[in-house]
């Protein structure tokens, strides 16, 4: 297996566990909007997905 694609599983399995990195505020300076969880924008853009 190339260690590129053993590394990308690592990461993929660390995000599986919660295990993140400390997250940034540099999204939201730009967009200037409040961060949100994935579940609360997939409730907002639902209809957009069916």
């Amino acid at each position: 297996m190339p260690i590129w694609l053993a590394n990308h599983i690592v990461e993929i399995q660390a995000m599986s566990m919660g295990i993140q990195e400390n997250p940034t505020d540099t999204v939201q300076e730009l967009i200037r909007k409040e961060p949100r969880t994935l579940n609360a924008f997939l409730r907002e853009y639902k209809e957009n997905f069916k």
